[in-house]
């Protein structure tokens, strides 16, 4: 098990290594851009933009222009915090509060009003984010709990790093295999644990009390999503809950996911705030293209599979 920048140099050793767990689409993206373990990116990427181009002004006009989209989540009570929580993970990663980041706290938000994050006994799980934003409010609204990511291997070197920023007295460790696992949830130090997707079996060997894909799973094929959901459903947790948020069509389809009849659906719902966007001239408010484009999410408790 290696830990904080051990963990971070050995990713970037590897950053180029192949990997099973891509799709043809990664497999065409990974070769576009390159990550040094520090966060920092050359090259192209579709792992979204981390705007350091901030001022008062610019500040200003990203509040006016968010606030008319904040109605998408007005019903759940603790938004407020959340949105609290986005805008001081902007500042420790000196970015811009951008609506991509906006959306996540309007998640988090969903996510407060259905479940209680009480028991720290069980771990939270992200499978995939974009600049470790969604682990980082989870770190943070929740820090008695150990939060667990899981990623392919640039898309994880660069999350940790934005992680580190964001909650920089967060202790990480890597880790590969069940044993290493263990070692990990035993250790007090440890709240960040970070998988690479090949890996990703051993998060068989904890507790999830909840699990999180944001806009990833669209692009995985369907062999990778079953053995992610066969681990949702065989962890040791009593109950998991995952929250899925992923285009309808894509790489694979979201209704072709391994959906049970059995799970108990919380929220089942097109994303309101996932179909639109802002931009610096007139209409300014813009409704993204549904159809094929259209983004679905779901929060379910899982049925298990016996034991």
């Amino acid at each position: 098990m290696l830990t904080d920048q051990d963990a971070m140099a050995a990713l970037a050793a590897v950053e180029n290594a192949d990997e099973e767990s891509r799709s043809s689409y990664w497999e065409y993206e990974v070769g576009n851009f390159s990550v040094a373990a520090d966060g920092t990116i050359n090259g192209r990427t579709t792992l979204g933009n981390a705007s350091r181009r901030i001022s008062p002004l610019r500040n200003a006009i990203h509040r006016i222009l968010q606030r008319p989209l904040w109605h998408f989540a007005s019903t759940f009570p603790e938004l407020a915090d959340c949105e609290r929580l986005g805008r001081l993970i902007a500042r420790r990663q000196n970015r811009q509060f951008t609506y991509d980041m906006l959306r996540q706290c309007f998640t988090l938000a969903l996510l407060r009003y259905h479940l209680g994050f009480r028991s720290a006994d069980e771990c939270n799980l992200v499978i995939g984010d974009g600049y470790g934003v969604m682990a980082a409010l989870l770190l943070l609204h929740a820090p008695q709990r150990k939060t667990i990511i899981a990623n392919l291997t640039k898309s994880l070197l660069l999350d940790l790093a934005y992680i580190r920023r964001a909650v920089p007295d967060v202790h990480l460790a890597l880790v590969s295999s069940w044993g290493e696992m263990t070692t990990a949830l035993a250790d007090d130090t440890v709240r960040l644990i970070a998988v690479r997707a090949d890996d990703v079996d051993c998060i068989e060997q904890t507790a999830i009390g909840l699990a999180v894909n944001v806009v990833s799973m669209q692009e995985m094929d369907a062999p990778v999503i079953a053995n992610y959901f066969r681990l949702l459903r065989n962890n040791k947790a009593t109950e998991t809950a995952f929250y899925c948020c992923n285009r309808l069509h894509k790489v694979t389809d979201f209704e072709d996911y391994p959906w049970l009849d059995s799970d108990r659906v919380l929220h089942n719902s097109a994303c309101s705030w996932s179909q639109w966007s802002y931009g610096p001239r007139p209409p300014f408010w813009i409704r993204r293209q549904a159809g094929k484009k259209l983004i679905w999410h779901r929060l379910a408790i899982l049925q298990k599979e016996p034991s």
